[in-house]
């Protein structure tokens, strides 16, 4: 048998049918328990099943998420249980929780997040848009952006002999943060038509605490996948904008 070759090789395509890229492994980058479901769920549970590796980082416990104040003592016992039952049924390989109190801009979230990259070693990154409204989700996405910067193209924070350069780089829509209003030439849309019910179902069984205080979130979730999905002649997608600033797009999500 040969080795196995970085060369790359040609696949010829008959009819409408495009062949997809596997990507080995995914790094899903979530602001809140939930956001990896809502927001990249589909793909999540498409990729997942076409055999990549899926690594879920959340990067807080959720802890605002409660609606009613008697529930506040309790919530982040509750969200612990949700997020372990959210891996099984997503069938996530990694979970890693970063349990911060806030997502906050500085030198040692920077740190971390750039050493998660490098000791992942992803071929794809998935995680919030820099314009997103919610501040946990932004400052996500503003120290995602800088760590994958310093990972790919130096050797800050521990950087010696830990070369990365993952195959792309995409950042997902969110109900605060609809594409929209994203000043954006390029979308990628993944056809998550097979495994919308399993979303939603997953939704509905895992997190049950936020049903009052995400109570129009899954009707968002329905519509936009809707819509995402007409644009690509299916029934459900979910949209993705490709960053190519640090990362060269080389697989494209379908």
């Amino acid at each position: 048998m040969s080795p196995p070759s970085d060369e790359p090789y040609a696949v010829k395509i008959e009819g409408s049918k495009v062949p997809v890229v596997v990507p080995k492994k995914i790094l899903v980058f979530a602001p809140h328990p939930d956001d990896e479901l809502i927001s990249c769920g589909g793909t999540i549970l498409k990729y997942s099943s076409l055999g990549s590796e899926i690594v879920v980082v959340f990067m807080t416990s959720g802890l605002g998420g409660y609606a009613k104040e008697e529930d506040k003592g309790r919530i982040a016992s509750v969200r612990q249980e949700e997020y372990k039952h959210a891996v099984q049924s997503l069938h996530i390989d990694e979970c890693v929780n970063l349990e911060w109190d806030e997502v906050e801009i500085n030198r040692e979230t920077v740190s971390t997040i750039t050493g998660l990259i490098r000791d992942q070693q992803p071929d794809l990154i998935f995680s919030p848009h820099v314009t997103d409204t919610h501040r946990s989700h932004r400052n996500t996405a503003e120290i995602v952006k800088e760590s994958v910067y310093h990972a790919v193209h130096g050797k800050a924070y521990g950087g010696h002999a830990r070369g990365v350069l993952p195959k792309g780089y995409y950042t997902y829509e969110s109900p605060s943060c609809k594409f929209s209003y994203v000043d954006a030439d390029v979308f990628c849309i993944v056809d998550i038509s097979t495994f919308w019910q399993e979303k939603v179902g997953t939704f509905n069984k895992v997190y049950h605490s936020q049903a009052e205080v995400l109570e129009r979130i899954m009707a968002w979730a329905e519509k936009t996948a809707r819509l995402r999905g007409d644009e690509i002649f299916c029934e459900f997608g979910e949209a993705f904008i490709p960053q190519t600033e640090y990362v060269p797009l080389s697989i494209l999500i379908l």
